[in-house]
């Protein structure tokens, strides 16, 4: 098949400055124009299979918010960048350096009242995808590469002690670099659902009165190819999701592409399944025999695949970061960065329906959820900072306990409860594990201190069947055992070998193994019979970016993975060998794979995306 659309990436500057500094790296360009007028450079990154469309669009959010959706519905493109310069904020950053933005910030919307002006923060966060890419392809730059947020505001800042400036320390004093348009772009990238977007800034100035003499001496044209430098640098690393998903041949290492129109009208006309049937890595190995392995458990999750049921569930308008079962199953709770919470009705798994109207009142991206052992209390847990507790007897009709539990000073990335349902763990930003107790769960009590152990946010907390251990996972690489006592206390060191975040870790229903999945693409799985003595049973490979989410089936005999290359893989997994790839891996999604479950009669898992849905896939028996 004819490489009949290659993949195009879009990169937005405000400046010429901006424009030449990217401009340098293509060839073959040549021009397109818009009915509209608009133009762009398209030409190709060389070594690479990208073509990159290049357009100077000028200065301002309203500018960049219109352009960014003119280019998106024009060319279709799989990724977006917005490249350029910015002021920083920060007196660790300087000139020269670069921002990726983790998030965006829109700065002026409030409410000015007579007791002085309260913000309403808008905020966009990066493409998981892009980040993740970024971070690898960033490291040992000539430059020194900074993820952090960014502010956002129609105006030029030249004065460190102006009254702009101080709102900005007040309410986003974590923003490492102010600019103009990444707001715009954001937003604009929002709304399409589906377009992967970065905004990429090389800092300039440090947006105090020597602004107009850094910028005399040079410093533009510096901070320009830095960032040009860093998006170059991603593009070269990035792998396009046709590509990852979807190879057709390999040529000279790389996966040829089909083109994504002809897919989707293949699909419309013939109402194709997204399977394994079609949509797979040739030369993947095959269902491993049960027998050889004479440890294996003889149930037929551990050899059987799981096959797509029905159509996604559609209902989320951002990214699904969380999917959980109730008990028995007929329900499903899914959270999402729609900073909403909602159910859906799985009595006929053929024909999901979602069950009364999205849960509001979070006022950032829902990160996890998760039901009661006893199904009708449900914790969810958000950026905003807050964890909330919920009355779910009746899914349509959930009732907020009592104020959302707050203390965190950072984004609550992960909860869980104990088996008992006794206490809750939650995992935060702010590198602590807080554990409450819930003997009256309409007033939690947090037991002891926040718990510090992780020198970097807990992205992922779980426990043990006996509740006796809780593991967690951390941006510091780390994956940690506690013994769950008051106080709660560390179990040892850190288990080694991770090479990257720790997205997620979880235990097997029997508590004897523990598997962690983590942004350096691996799954790292580990017998934690002894606590004290954990053994490393091995460490799984395949997925082609990282694995967000894992999770074992009910009986243990499955170990599902997540990631963000599109794509769920099973694994076998046993009391003494490390994991043993099932099948293909499972397509169909569009956007990173966050979260799995099974369900409790482990026919069912359900998975969350970037994509802003929900698959269920079924045991083939």
């Amino acid at each position: 098949m004819a490489d009949t659309a290659p993949p195009t990436a879009v990169i937005l500057t405000a400046l010429s400055v901006e424009y030449d500094a990217v401009r340098e790296h293509l060839t073959d360009a040549r021009t397109l124009v818009h009915p509209s007028g608009t133009r762009v450079e398209r030409g190709r990154l060389p070594g690479t299979p990208w073509y990159v469309a290049l357009a100077e669009i000028g200065e301002g959010t309203l500018t960049a918010a219109a352009l960014t959706e003119r280019v998106n519905s024009w060319l279709a493109p799989q990724v977006l960048f917005f490249v350029g310069v910015a002021g920083g904020l920060k007196d660790d950053i300087n000139i020269g350096d670069v921002v990726v933005a983790t998030k965006v910030y829109g700065i002026h919307g409030g409410k000015q009242t007579p007791e002085g002006f309260r913000a309403r923060p808008e905020v966009w966060h990066a493409s998981h995808r892009l980040e993740q890419v970024a971070r690898h392809a960033l490291r040992g730059a000539e430059y020194q590469a900074h993820f952090k947020p960014i502010a956002v505001g129609d105006v030029i800042l030249a004065d460190a002690g102006s009254a702009i400036a101080r709102h900005i320390h007040e309410h986003y004093n974590d923003a490492a670099a102010i600019e103009m348009e990444g707001a715009g772009v954001a937003q604009a990238a929002h709304l399409t659902g589906t377009l992967d977007t970065l905004i990429i800034r090389g800092i300039s100035d440090k947006a105090d009165p020597d602004k107009s003499k850094r910028d005399a001496e040079g410093s533009q044209p510096q901070a320009a190819k830095s960032a040009a430098a860093a998006a170059i640098a991603i593009l070269c690393k990035l792998i396009p999701t046709d590509a990852a998903d979807i190879p057709a041949r390999a040529v000279a290492g790389r996966w040829s592409l089909l083109d994504r129109r002809m897919l989707l009208n293949a699909i419309g006309v013939f109402g194709l399944t997204v399977a394994d049937t079609i949509l797979t890595f040739p030369g993947r190995p095959a269902d491993p025999a049960a027998a050889s392995d004479p440890g294996a458990p003889s149930n037929a999750l551990s050899t059987a695949a799981m096959a797509p049921l029905g159509h996604p569930l559609i209902g989320h308008t951002d990214r699904v970061y969380s999917v959980t079962f109730r008990p028995g199953g007929r329900v499903l709770a899914s959270g999402s960065a729609d900073q909403t919470l909602r159910f859906w009705d799985l009595a006929d798994p053929l024909r999901p329906k979602p069950i009364g109207s999205p849960v509001s009142g979070h006022t950032d991206t829902v990160y996890s959820v998760v039901f009661h052992p006893e199904g009708n209390l449900l914790a969810d847990a958000s950026a905003d900072q807050k964890v909330r507790l919920l009355n779910v007897a009746d899914p349509a009709k959930p009732v907020l306990l009592s104020h959302p539990i707050t203390g965190n000073t950072d984004a609550v990335f992960s909860v869980a409860f104990s088996p008992s349902g006794e206490l809750l763990a939650g995992g935060s930003g702010d590198r602590t594990i807080r554990l409450w107790k819930l003997t009256d769960p309409a007033h939690p009590e947090l037991i002891g201190k926040p718990v510090f152990g992780h020198t970097d946010a807990v992205l992922s907390v779980a426990f043990s069947h006996d509740e006796s251990v809780m593991g967690s996972g951390g941006s510091d690489h780390a994956v940690r055992l506690w013994n769950v006592a008051d106080p709660l206390a560390p179990i040892g060191p850190a288990l080694p070998g991770h090479t990257d975040r720790v997205y997620s870790v979880t235990f097997s229903p029997n508590g004897h193994l523990l598997a962690s999945g983590s942004g350096d693409r691996t799954i790292r799985l580990w017998k934690v019979t002894d606590p004290a003595d954990p053994v490393l049973l091995g460490s799984a490979t395949g997925h082609g970016d990282a694995v967000n989410t894992v999770a074992f089936s009910p009986d243990g005999g499955i170990l599902a993975s997540g990631s963000s290359d599109n794509t769920i893989r099973l694994w076998r997994v046993t009391d003494s060998a490390g994991p043993a790839p099932i099948g293909h891996p499972l397509t169909g999604h569009r956007g990173a794979v966050y979260s799995v479950a099974f369900s409790p009669d482990g026919n069912l898992l359900a998975s969350g995306s970037a994509d802003q849905t929900i698959r269920l896939w079924k045991l083939r028996r």
